[in-house]
């Protein structure tokens, strides 16, 4: 699924940037079922290989290769998507020998449809090329339902629409990437992108190089390997999963917030791979001869002109050569001219510092109000999120009395466990956070220890549909413990699984995550599929999507455990128990209730706001156009906090976010006003 968030910063930004790590294994047929034994034994709820499980596996098997069904034929789909019990049972038998033939038979038609595929193509952009780029070609066109786009074609007539309408696609999401006017004069260079991004793919089936040779027969047993290990994970559940080294190393990176690398951020552009951003303190920042808008063209003196991005993603990331020789070109200001610039380069470790922690504030009475955003729950050698979050609560308390805080959770898709035990620890007083169920029964429990909070005032989390899996931890243990109230859309994603990682262990011998239990707050509440619910609506964009965990198939039931407000130390070990009875128990965080009984009226302002804010009420009705220009149109509006600054998108004033903070002001106003009350 993303992230969740905007993407295209992640994406760029860690398949640019080298790192040295331990390269996955060359794989052979034989390590498929060894590999299977490894994740079926660590599983939540299966441990052994069932029809159902090689069922599920052969249609993921054909839908992680044709996902945009503009390859198979629905006959030729049919006998490996319908297959009896005994058929399956006879193959669960083959698969114990590891004899994959069946699944080597299937490649086989795979191979062939992606002849016939190329084929259709080059009629189709032969035939429509000039048609293909009439900037109001797609809008004439009604869209294909989204049933019907999961089909797959009846025949071949259908499959060549299937292409027509995917190359559409592909060419609108380029226009609205770069412009109108650019795509149009660069017509043979986007129809050239779209074929190669789809040969490159397609070279995974077909087992060739760039150059369409044969690859080793290693290589070639390598990827059916990989091949077959995905679609046998992800049949397990929605999270498990199985990982090529390039997926590794982006999880990695995302995870760890650190790695040795050459520092640069490549966009794909028509043009070429262009840098679009220098890592501070990398050694291209340090280099001083790179600037943004140059154009590779050469990585140790091999030309990049014409391998498709990923192609180039993927020589960069070779950690072989610590030492990297690059060439960009530059465009010369005053002529059409152009410059080539060599450097090279040596690997070093960089600390990300771009998507962790964001932070901002505004001020309100004789205070201020802040905002703490977290992306992600990482943890590497030096940094880590409760670091990250602390040290900015810190900032923003230096910078004035810090009368309310919002915690900004939104499309954060989670990380480590222990991060999010942590950064919730900030919080409150001593006290259980989460507690993990694993498939064996064994339950590990997490405390927040040290009795002290960093915060102790209104606390607002502001939370999306996007939010998960460690996220929703921190969201649900402060809902439990009434420490701060949830705010956002309806509910959060609904990832309540735990995973374990392969990803992180520089010796393992392959990569991949499975899902081995279910973790629970402190309520005995866990959030998954149900997600956490927001105690104020306030909707923001991801409102009416479906996302989250209740629309993937094999997601794992939601359940109850007992609430652990009452901690009885029941997996504290006797001779430590006294420490614990001594230091922990005395200041653990009791259930709060002020701002429960403060959540009607709350609501009942929020809900008032929203319904008088013109600007919102647009944004409710997905008019943009209306939105675009929105200025108060009265008094009483500009009174609720509308922003009379106009805006040429719904994204530059982030209305979810003001009205979370007009919710912060009324929880320090009421709670003021209660506490002169008594």
């Amino acid at each position: 699924m993303k992230t969740l968030r905007s993407l295209l910063f992640i994406i760029a930004l860690t398949m640019t940037c080298g790192i040295y790590s331990h390269e996955q294994d060359m794989l052979k047929e034989s390590d498929v079922s060894k590999i299977m034994k490894q994740i079926l034994e660590q599983h939540l709820g299966k441990k052994e290989f069932s029809a159902k499980v090689l069922n599920n596996a052969l249609i993921i098997y054909i839908n992680q290769f044709d996902p945009h069904r503009i390859y198979l034929l629905e006959s030729e789909v049919k006998p490996y998507a319908n297959m009896t019990d005994q058929q399956l049972n006879d193959l669960i038998e083959e698969y114990k020998k590891s004899n994959f033939a069946f699944f080597h038979a299937l490649n086989k038609v795979i191979q062939e449809s992606i002849e016939r595929s190329r084929r259709l193509r080059r009629g189709i952009e032969d035939d429509a090329r000039n048609n293909l780029f009439q900037i109001n070609a797609l809008k004439e066109n009604p869209p294909v339902a989204k049933k019907e786009k999961e089909l797959f074609a009846k025949n071949t007539s259908e499959l060549k629409n299937h292409i027509l309408e995917n190359l559409e696609e592909f060419i609108e999401s380029q226009r609205q990437h770069y412009s109108d006017a650019l795509i149009a004069q660069r017509k043979e260079e986007t129809i050239q992108a779209y074929e190669t991004q789809l040969r490159e793919f397609e070279s995974q089936y077909l087992y060739v190089d760039e150059k369409g040779q044969p690859l080793p027969a290693a290589e070639q047993e390598n990827l059916f390997a990989i091949h077959v290990l995905k679609a046998l994970a992800s049949s397990l559940d929605a999270h498990t999963s199985f990982y090529q080294n390039n997926e590794a190393y982006d999880l990695r990176v995302l995870l760890q917030k650190e790695f040795e690398g050459l520092g640069i951020v490549l966009k794909d552009t028509p043009q070429g791979p262009t840098i679009t951003h220098l890592l501070e303190g990398g050694p291209a920042a340090k280099n001083g001869l790179i600037k943004i808008g140059d154009i590779l063209i050469k990585v140790d003196q091999k030309p990049m002109t014409d391998l498709s991005f990923d192609k180039v993603m993927e020589i960069l990331h070779n950690p072989t050569n610590m030492e990297v020789k690059l060439v960009f070109q530059r465009k010369n200001a005053s002529s059409e001219e152009s410059t080539q610039i060599p450097v090279i380069l040596k690997r070093e470790v960089i600390v990300i510092n771009n998507d962790r922690v964001d932070v901002s504030y505004e001020n309100f009475g004789n205070g201020i109000i802040g905002t703490v955003k977290l992306h992600s729950f990482y943890q590497g050698d030096e940094i880590t999120s409760e670091k990250d979050v602390r040290n900015a609560i810190q900032k923003l308390q230096e910078k004035g009395n810090l009368k309310g805080l919002i915690l900004d959770l939104r499309d954060n898709s989670g990380g480590f466990l222990s991060q999010a035990v942590k950064v919730a620890g900030l919080f409150i007083t001593n006290g259980v956070v989460v507690i993990s169920k694993y498939s064996d029964g064994n339950e590990k429990i997490y405390r927040d220890v040290d009795g002290r909070r960093v915060y102790n005032g209104p606390l607002v989390i502001l939370t999306s549909k996007a939010t998960a899996s460690a996220a929703e931890i921190v969201a649900q243990a402060l809902q439990d413990y009434g420490v701060a109230i949830v705010v956002g859309d309806e509910h959060t994603y609904g990832k309540g699984t735990i995973q374990t990682q392969t990803v992180t262990d520089n010796q393992s011998a392959s990569y991949f995550k499975v899902t081995v239990g279910k973790y629970y707050t402190v309520s005995g509440k866990t959030p998954q599929k149900e997600g956490v619910k927001a105690d104020i609506i306030v909707p923001g964009p991801w409102n009416n999507k479906q996302i989250g965990e209740e629309f993937l198939s094999g997601a794992v039931s939601a359940d109850k455990i007992s609430p652990s407000y009452k901690d009885d130390l029941k997996d504290i070990a006797p001779d430590i128990k006294s420490w614990y009875m001594k230091y922990y128990i005395p200041k653990l965080q009791q259930k709060k209730i002020e701002w429960h009984l403060l959540l009607p009226t709350l609501k009942t302002n929020s809900e008032y706001r929203i319904a008088n804010n013109k600007s919102y009420q647009y944004f409710l009705k997905g008019d943009k156009a209306k939105l675009a220009s929105n200025e108060p149109d009265s008094e009483e509006e500009e009174m609720l906090g509308v922003s009379v600054k106009r805006q040429k998108d719904y994204g530059e004033d982030d209305l979810q976010q003001q009205e979370a903070v007009n919710i912060v002001k009324d929880m320090i106003l009421l709670h003021t006003y209660g506490a002169i009350k008594k």
